[in-house]
């Protein structure tokens, strides 16, 4: 399974499918984002080769950043995230946590580092 497939349904109950690859989209004007949410990407792949060619399997390192308004709830739900991504993706390997704030959004924000398999469709 893709990465996405992966995470949706283990992340979207922790943040009420408020989760997205790559950006959070645009709000119209006056429309504020529901916090938490949860903003996912691949930062880079390894993928597993073979002499007949692609194998479709990569060992993936994602990025996921958790935002909310409050710093505690921000950390809390990073470790549910982690906890959760620990305990339904088999292997994995969680390589860390940076605290950072969004000074534009005025948010906390716990971006994780997480390492794991997934396979894509191959041609």
């Amino acid at each position: 399974m893709i990465a996405g497939a992966q995470l949706y349904p283990i992340l979207s109950p922790l943040v009420d499918s408020e989760i997205y690859p790559l950006f959070a989209p645009e709000l119209a004007e006056g429309q504020v984002r529901k916090t938490p949410y949860i903003v996912w990407q691949v930062i880079s792949s390894q993928p597993e080769n073979t002499y007949d060619g692609i194998t479709g399997h990569e060992w993936v390192r994602v990025q996921i950043d958790v935002y909310d308004k409050s710093y505690d709830n921000c950390v809390q739900l990073s470790h549910d995230v982690v906890s959760a991504l620990d305990k339904y993706i088999k292997p994995s390997v969680y390589d860390g946590t940076q605290q950072l704030y969004d000074s534009d959004a005025k948010l906390f924000r716990q971006s994780i580092d997480f390492e794991f398999n997934q396979t894509t469709p191959t041609t």
